[in-house]
């Protein structure tokens, strides 16, 4: 009989972190032999709500958190307990230990999770500070998006601790004819809240761009009323339009303010792009800056200038542009394609249950 896992996501496919770190790979790890059930904590509901609103309803959040009791009480027949994050949010560490007595752990960390609860202006900060910190001292095993949570995890106590990159499947997101790629185009994908985070950091550059050069706009996930001195295309994001218009960007756009929170963040936007066969233009913050090979993949910038200047050269350097192409096509599909990761993730896994 084929392994059973649960893997308890915080979100359903509209979630970015849950699709990418769980989702898209289920298929792969049920073809290695493994079963997998998903449940979600919050629904596409509350997010909709979020990104319009930017608030989380308390009565939704207690109401999902007694699904997820239910979830795992009624679902004790199962080999692993693949996490998200946390089992319940604000709520503290010892009752998520008693709910998983005797389970085998392993949860997934793509962000700098563990920072959220040492907010000061968090008002449970001193009894929640060190929950993500103490899950993953409890886990079988620790998978990270990148070498910050790595560290972290380790320093931590974590005792296995698995670097699985995000992943993009390479045959769904696929470059185009470059004849197809006119008129050139830089875009940028994420969510409402992300774009009103990062796209301050290049509003300038890029509306100076597009007023001196003859070049068009792609702002997937953005909001229809936010940013709208940038003449842009606003596509809502869906997988169909991630697969119809990643492909025409000529540059894709990464920005990132440098903080502790996006030192930890894994870089999904970017490995979009490469897998678009789309040269990246990103701030090197965090693992931004490894995935982005300076001037080989992309170029890495660090003020409006070099913004500016990036787009400008590739916008007039057809030659360059078309090996950054190349060479982040390929990088995408030897290093960050699904059945990669799924591949690692059935080694970790298979480790958890052999150990």
């Amino acid at each position: 009989m084929a392994p059973r896992i649960i893997a308890l996501t915080r979100y359903d496919s509209m979630g970015a972190s849950s699709r990418v770190r769980f989702l898209q790979y289920i298929p792969e790890l049920e073809r290695l032999g493994f079963k997998v059930d998903t449940f979600p904590l919050l629904s596409s509901d509350y997010l909709k709500r979020f990104y319009a609103a930017g608030n989380r309803s308390p009565v939704s959040v207690a109401a999902s958190a007694l699904n997820r009791i239910k979830d795992v009480l009624t679902n004790r027949d199962t080999a692993i307990v693949w996490l998200q994050r946390e089992l319940l949010p604000y709520i503290p560490f010892e009752i998520e230990n008693l709910l998983l007595t005797g389970k085998k752990l392993v949860v997934d960390l793509d962000d700098a999770h563990h920072l959220y609860y040492k907010s000061a202006a968090f008002p449970l900060s001193l009894f929640l500070s060190s929950k993500i910190e103490r899950i993953v001292r409890r886990a079988d095993a620790v998978v990270v998006g990148n070498d910050n949570l790595a560290e972290m995890a380790r320093k931590n106590g974590a005792g296995r601790v698995h670097f699985v990159p995000s992943a993009v499947n390479t045959n769904r997101i696929r470059p185009i004819q470059e004849q197809d790629r006119k008129p050139f185009t830089v875009g940028w994908i994420g969510t409402p809240v992300t774009a009103r985070q990062s796209l301050p950091l290049i509003r300038e550059p890029l509306k100076r761009f597009l007023q001196a050069f003859d070049a068009k706009c792609t702002l997937v996930g953005v909001g229809d009323s936010d940013f709208a001195d940038i003449p842009a295309t606003r596509v809502p994001w869906s997988e169909s339009a991630e697969e119809q218009h990643l492909p025409r960007l000529s540059v894709g756009l990464c920005p990132l303010e440098d903080t502790d929170w996006n030192r930890g963040k894994s870089g999904y936007k970017i490995i979009q792009y490469m897998a678009a066969g789309t040269p990246t233009l990103a701030s090197p913050v965090g693992f931004a800056a490894q995935i982005v090979e300076n001037g080989k993949t992309g170029f890495h910038c660090s003020g409006a200038e070099t913004w500016h200047s990036g787009m400008a050269t590739l916008f007039n350097d057809t030659k360059t542009l078309s090996e950054m192409s190349q060479r982040a096509r390929s990088e995408a599909v030897s290093k960050y394609d699904t059945k990669v990761a799924a591949s690692s993730l059935c080694s970790v896994f298979q480790e958890c249950l052999n150990a």
